[in-house]
């Protein structure tokens, strides 16, 4: 028994007088309470002809009075904080239902629009038009109305109506855009540089390019969400969210070169047994330092703080190697030449020489021969005669 006594004690009761919107009360109206978020209860009663009911509830508790009635309503349950046993008024309204159409400016109905009622500044319902362009509210506090209407692409509509009865109702939405201006940076550097011909692009709008000052400029469906990427080759790729309202808007987006190295050898050609000096670059061309330089799969070196390692060259034809510096890598090749493995000299041929005949008599045939000197004739005259010869061919031409 002392347990139901203590759990009595834990209780108190609320007097609630349900009152419409003249003050009046009102009688045979369904009412409940709920406490800890709605898990606690409900205590179900009605009113009585004074409008009045009796609710036992939890001390301490903060209770929420609701109703379950046809004609009287409240667009969300009356809040007592903290109950005590005492007397409350809760206000309620006539019940009354909308049905709004959300029409273009060329009076095509919107589907999907967003439409959202207000009273007093309060939220009542979130609602989304059919394939007809229509909401239909569910049952609300007869009275005046802020109604808010939104689709992407379209300037946001808010106007104010009166709820009665069963209400008619269109709202207008005019579509429009707005100028995003997009500028592109480097910021590696201490003071950001602007990136040209960067690809900026807005999914379902377009693609426009940066010019050489870095900035891009779009036009945007107004009141639309949207993912921004921006691209260029040997840069890492950007996105990120992009939020278009009614009104030009600017952002700044900062991308950087694509991670690589780059490995150059000073000489291209370089002795067997000797060493070449090669030189570790990062996508910046700032020095790479502490890369495990390899040639075979051999280490043979590490860059120092300037980005170099000198490495020997141990045999001949073409030597690659490899730097490598976490996940990066990159490859220079030079050619060995051998000393030892030159062309053979070609051998050196002799040319025989005909000493000419020292008899000096004249052959039978009467023919001279060649070197021999025959009556006016020498190896002079010979060759003057032919080059004379020559000049005249060509003056002939």
């Amino acid at each position: 028994m002392s347990g139901v006594g203590a759990a009595q004690e834990d209780r108190v009761t609320l007097t609630v007088t349900i009152v419409d919107q003249n003050g009046d009360a009102l009688s045979d109206v369904d009412v409940y309470a709920t406490w800890d978020d709605g898990a606690g209860g409900p205590v179900n009663e009605t009113t009585r002809a004074n409008g009045q009911v009796l609710l036992d509830v939890p001390e301490g508790a903060d209770v929420r009075i609701h109703l379950d009635d046809d004609e009287y309503i409240r667009n969300s349950p009356y809040l007592v904080a903290d109950a005590t046993t005492r007397s409350v008024e809760v206000p309620v309204s006539q019940s009354a239902s909308a049905t709004l159409t959300v029409r273009d400016t060329e009076g095509a109905r919107v589907e999907n629009a967003r439409v959202q009622l207000y009273r007093s500044g309060q939220f009542v319902t979130d609602q989304r038009t059919n394939a007809d362009g229509v909401v239909e509210t569910p049952l609300v506090e007869a009275g005046e109305y802020r109604v808010v209407t939104t689709k992407d692409g379209f300037f946001r509509n808010s106007t104010r109506i009166a709820v009665t009865g069963e209400t008619e109702a269109t709202t207008t939405l005019e579509e429009g855009s707005a100028l995003v201006t997009v500028t592109v940076t480097d910021d590696h550097f201490e003071d950001p540089r602007p990136i040209r011909n960067a690809s900026v692009t807005v999914p379902s709008v377009g693609t426009v390019q940066t010019l050489s000052d870095g900035e891009a400029t779009i036009s945007v469906p107004v009141n639309s969400d949207y993912t921004l990427e921006v691209t260029k080759a040997g840069y890492g790729t950007s996105s990120q969210p992009l939020r278009v309202r009614e009104s030009d808007t600017a952002v700044d987006v900062a991308i950087q070169r694509t991670p690589r190295i780059d490995l150059v050898p000073a000489n291209e050609r370089v002795v067997v047994g000797e060493t070449v000096r090669i030189e570790a670059t990062d996508e910046y061309g700032d020095p790479v330092a502490n890369a495990t330089v390899t040639q075979g799969g051999a280490e043979v070196g590490t860059t120092d703080a300037s980005g170099v390692a000198t490495v020997p060259v141990d045999s001949g034809g073409n030597v690659t190697f490899t730097a490598t510096k976490g996940d990066l890598s990159a490859t220079a090749t030079v050619q060995g030449i051998d000393p030892d493995a030159t062309d053979t000299p070609a051998e050196t041929t002799t040319t025989a020489t005909t000493e000419p005949p020292t008899d000096t008599e004249t052959p039978t045939d009467g023919v001279l021969p060649i070197g021999e000197s025959g009556p006016g004739f020498t190896p002079v005259t010979v060759v003057v005669a032919l080059a004379l010869f020559a000049v005249l061919a060509l003056r002939r031409r």
